[in-house]
């Protein structure tokens, strides 16, 4: 709002995205650092796994533009969805944006059984 935007309602549901996504992303470092065999081998993943994400999350250029293997690509980006829904949230919720969720809420499940699965085996035995 500081730099012009208008007030929304939507913009209420913001902290709450962020969360989900955090989540999820909270969960697949539980998950990396129970599979990683160093610390140094951190770096294979943000360099190979994280940034391509954050690139074709949509946050810097449309999608659209892409090639059409990168948007299929993006598609499954859970930052995608997360930088759908916030975009939604600021400049009106359509009923598509129920599949954002969705999607997010899917990511966080899956990291969340790959975490504790992994997690688990890693430290009992």
């Amino acid at each position: 709002m500081l730099f012009g935007l208008d007030p929304a309602p939507g913009m209420l549901l913001v902290p709450f995205i962020g969360f989900l996504t955090g989540l999820g992303f909270g969960l697949f470092g539980i998950w990396a650092s129970a599979v990683v065999p160093s610390i140094d081998s951190f770096n294979y993943i943000i360099s190979g796994l994280l940034t391509p994400l954050f690139l074709v999350a949509g946050t810097f250029f449309p999608i659209d533009t892409l090639p059409s293997w990168a948007r299929a690509a993006a598609q499954l980006n859970p930052l995608y969805h997360c930088v759908e829904l916030v975009r939604g949230a600021v400049f009106g919720l359509e009923p598509g944006d129920a599949g954002h969720v969705g999607a997010l809420l899917l990511f966080a499940a899956v990291m969340w059984a790959l975490a504790v699965t992994r997690m688990r085996s890693r430290l009992i035995g």
